[in-house]
């Protein structure tokens, strides 16, 4: 966005960015192209976005050794997104696509914008889960709004692009401190 931003002359903050795609990445594409009147900036964002999809992609340190963990008893692993369907190259280039029962995509019949609950009622009722029994883990306020709503126990994943500190169960800095919890 960033870099479709300054094609067009206009100098923007990757936090201030960050944070309107933290909403969602159409609502960021709107707000930036009637505040700087770029009609064309989705193609712009596009462009550059369709060439980070050959950029290597590593996941989170002990990411995977997390959802082996909880696969391992019998849990599910289930992924609901604001992403399209772009998010099945990067999971599998990270090597973890494998690791998830279902993953629920804006572009998915299931799916209701976070922070609403329906799409986690889905995947609870889909795979005989309890909310007492399942966590949703994000790094913005309407993922742990999502969970919260659903009557989940909710982990915030602390990410220091997106400086929010939302309420939760868990705080934690990386996928090793997960890991510890859930031992």
């Amino acid at each position: 966005m960033q870099r479709a931003l300054s094609d067009c002359g206009h100098r923007v903050s990757q936090t201030e960015i960050l944070e309107k795609m933290m909403v969602t990445i159409p609502f960021a594409i709107e707000h930036y192209s009637k505040l700087y009147q770029i009609p064309d900036l989705k193609e712009g964002y596009l462009k550059y976005y369709a060439e980070e999809a050959f950029a290597p992609i590593s996941p989170f340190p002990k990411v995977k050794e997390v959802l082996q963990h909880i696969s391992s008893p019998g849990g599910v692993n289930c992924i609901f997104t604001n992403r399209g369907p772009s998010i099945y190259l990067l999971l599998e280039k990270a090597g973890i696509l494998g690791e998830f029962k279902e993953i629920v995509t804006a572009a998915d019949p299931a799916f209701v914008v976070k922070p609403a609950p329906d799409t986690i009622y889905y995947l609870m009722k889909q795979y005989d889960c309890t909310p007492e029994s399942t966590v949703m883990i994000g790094d913005r306020c309407c993922d742990l709004e999502s969970g919260y709503n659903a009557g989940c126990r909710t982990c915030h994943l602390l990410t220091p692009s997106v400086p929010q500190y939302p309420p939760c169960d868990w705080r934690i800095r990386d996928f090793g401190e997960m890991l510890s919890l859930l031992q």
